[in-house]
C-alpha cells in the first residue's frame, strides 16, 4: 500500500489553486483601467503556459510513477480514469455542448462552416476538444496520457530515466500550447515531457527531496530572476507563439515560460515537503476537492459574470476588486463540491470527479 505524501496533495490543492486564479482575472478587456496591475498578476503567478496546467501534469506524472511502479493494470487503471474523471467530463458536457449548438457558438479555433455540420459532428467534435468550455481541453489531452499509461509504464524504469527521458524533457522548453488550445495531440506533445518529469521527480523522490532545502533558495532566485527581466522587457518573450507555428513555420525560440512554470512545480514541492507536517487547511481542501473544483468553478465563472454583468455592468477590475471576486469564486466553488458531495455520497465522483 502506498503511503499518503502530503506534499503531494497540498502540491495538487496549490495546482488548482493557480487554475481558479487565471480563469477568475478574465481578459485583458476585464482590466481596462487596471492594466498594469494584470501584467504584474501575469508575470508573478501565470507563465502563460499556465502554471496549475504545468503543476498539474507534473503531479499526475509523479503519482503514476509513485502508485503503479510495481502494480500497474491497464483494464483497472482506465475503468478508474473513466469513472472519475472522463466521466464527469461527459456528464457536465452534456448541457454545456447542447447551450452552445442552440447558440451558434463562434469559438476562434472552430472553422468557418462549423455551423453548418450535422449535430453528431459538433457533439463529437466539442467532446474530442473541450473547447465547450475554456478549461476542459485539457480533459481531452490527459484522456491521451491515460490512453498512453501502458507506454508510459513501460518507461518507468533506470535507463530510461537516465537516458530517454532527459532528452525527451529538453524537447517541452522549444514547443508550445495548441493554438487556442484546439489540438490535444499537440497539446499531449507538448506537455508529454513534464509528466515524464513528474515521474522521473518520483523515482528519484527520496534523493531529489534530500537535497531540497539546499535547492529551494537558488530556484527561488532564479525564478525571481526571471521574472523581473520579464516586467523590465530584459528578455526575448516569445508572443502568441503556438506549436502549429512550431510544425509549419519552423519557429525555433526558447520557451522562457515554460521554465518559469517547471520552476515553479519545484519550488511549490520544495516549500510544502519542508513544511509537510504542517496544517494547512485551504490546501487541504483543495487537493481533496480539486477535479472537483476543476469542474465546476468555470461554470460558475460563466453564471456569475452574466448575473453581476446585468446588475453592474461590464467588469473593470481592479487588484482590489479582482481578489475579492477571485475569492468569491474559490469559496463558492468549494461550496458547491462540498454541497454536491453531501447529496450524492460516493456517487459524486461520477458526476463531478471528487
Amino acid at each position: 500500500m502506498s503511503k499518503f505524501l502530503t506534499y503531494i496533495h497540498n502540491l495538487r490543492g496549490l495546482a488548482i489553486f493557480f487554475v481558479v486564479c487565471v480563469h477568475a482575472r478574465g481578459g485583458v478587456v476585464d482590466w481596462q483601467s487596471h492594466k498594469g496591475a494584470l501584467d504584474v498578476i501575469a508575470t508573478f503567478f501565470d507563465s502563460r503556459e499556465g502554471n496549475g496546467t504545468v503543476m498539474f501534469l507534473f503531479i499526475g506524472g509523479f503519482l503514476f510513477q509513485y502508485l503503479t511502479h510495481t502494480n500497474f493494470r491497464f483494464k483497472k487503471y482506465i475503468e478508474q480514469k473513466f469513472k472519475y474523471v472522463i466521466l464527469p467530463y461527459l456528464i457536465i458536457s452534456v448541457p454545456l455542448i447542447a447551450y452552445r449548438i442552440i447558440g451558434n457558438y463562434n469559438y476562434p479555433g472552430i472553422t468557418e462552416d462549423f455551423n453548418n455540420q450535422s449535430i453528431l459532428y459538433k457533439i463529437l467534435y466539442y467532446l474530442i476538444t473541450g473547447i465547450h468550455l475554456a478549461p476542459f481541453w485539457f480533459i481531452s489531452a490527459i484522456t491521451l496520457f491515460y490512453l498512453s499509461s501502458p507506454i508510459l509504464h513501460a518507461l518507468d524504469n533506470k535507463k530510461a530515466y537516465n537516458y530517454i527521458i532527459p532528452i525527451l524533457f529538453i524537447t517541452c522548453f522549444f514547443t508550445y500550447r495548441s493554438a487556442h488550445n484546439a489540438n490535444p495531440f499537440l497539446s499531449y506533445l507538448h506537455y508529454l515531457p513534464v509528466y515524464l518529469l513528474g515521474m522521473w521527480v518520483s523515482f528519484y523522490r527520496e534523493k531529489v527531496l534530500a537535497i531540497s532545502k539546499w535547492l529551494l533558495y537558488p530556484l527561488i532566485i532564479i525564478y525571481g530572476a526571471i521574472t523581473l527581466a520579464e516586467i523590465r522587457g530584459w528578455l526575448p518573450i516569445p508572443e502568441k507563439i503556438t506549436f502549429e507555428d512550431v510544425i509549419y513555420d519552423g519557429v525555433f525560440m526558447f520557451n522562457i515560460f515554460m521554465l518559469k512554470a517547471v520552476l515553479l512545480c519545484f519550488i511549490g514541492l520544495f516549500i510544502l515537503y519542508q513544511f509537510r507536517d504542517k496544517r494547512m487547511p485551504l490546501l487541504e481542501v483543495l487537493g481533496e476537492y480539486s477535479f472537483g473544483v476543476f469542474f465546476v468553478h468555470s461554470v460558475f465563472i460563466f453564471a456569475s459574470r452574466n448575473v453581476l454583468e446585468k446588475i453592474f455592468g461590464e467588469f473593470d477590475f481592479s487588484l482590489l476588486t479582482y481578489s475579492i471576486y477571485f475569492a468569491f469564486v474559490l469559496f463558492f466553488s468549494i461550496a458547491l463540491v462540498y454541497l454536491i458531495k453531501r447529496i450524492t455520497g460516493r456517487y459524486s465522483r461520477h458526476l463531478i470527479g471528487s
